[in-house]
């Protein structure tokens, strides 16, 4: 088992040395830290444009406060345990336990699916109260804010899931030990940061509303 362990190691170290980018960047690290990027900038604009649309709103007695759906909230706690999840397989390819990581990249992927149907449940709760997507009344608008940012936001989620499934199964051949923890390391790099960026903007749909 060591032997073959050890083989499959130096074969991921040669393989890893012939596809690293410019300067030894590996250019699926450079990928995701772009669309990391480019994300940030998208719901940046989401936020601009939420509060000038607020701004305007509230001036002409034309927007509607409403609480969020106690799913989102919920669908945050997920986020939080699925990160923990993908943070423990990380620990673990970097002590070399091959045997435990596939399991928890499993579980981080499973937490990703419960997030989802958190979320189609807060869109559920909401539309039960007369919330939609296409607005009827002017200040409803602000519902359509939380439509259009959550949708965005759980796109990126199956995104990341895609990821974490590549990983999962790069897992199972045993390709993800301390030696190359590439796809372990930007799958639990781009999970952080669809969390952290969750709760950032339930943070600020709570404050901004």
């Amino acid at each position: 088992m060591n032997d073959k362990i050890e083989q499959l190691q130096s074969q991921s170290r040669d393989k890893e040395r012939e596809t690293s980018g410019v300067g030894g960047v590996n250019p699926v690290v450079f990928t995701v830290w772009l669309l990391i990027m480019a994300s940030v900038m998208l719901f940046a604009a989401f936020a601009s444009a939420y509060v000038v649309h607020r701004s305007d709103a509230m001036r002409n007695e034309a927007w509607l406060q409403f609480e969020l759906p106690i799913w989102f909230w919920v669908s945050a706690i997920i986020a939080v345990l699925s990160s923990f999840f993908i943070q423990k397989a990380f620990n673990a390819a970097k002590k070399d336990d091959l045997q435990l990581i596939p399991s928890l990249v499993l579980l981080t992927m499973v937490s990703g699916v419960l997030f989802g149907i958190s979320q189609f449940l807060g869109w559920k709760d909401m539309v039960s109260r007369g919330l939609y997507v296409a607005n009827r009344e002017a200040e409803e608008i602000s519902a359509s804010f939380v439509y259009v940012i959550s949708f965005i936001h759980l796109l990126h989620i199956l995104l990341g899931i895609a990821l974490l499934a590549f990983t999962f199964y790069k897992s199972l051949r045993l390709n993800i030990h301390k030696k190359n923890t590439v796809f372990i390391n930007i799958s639990t790099t781009y999970w952080h940061f669809l969390g952290i960026l969750w709760i950032c903007i339930l943070l600020f749909l709570f404050f901004a509303r």
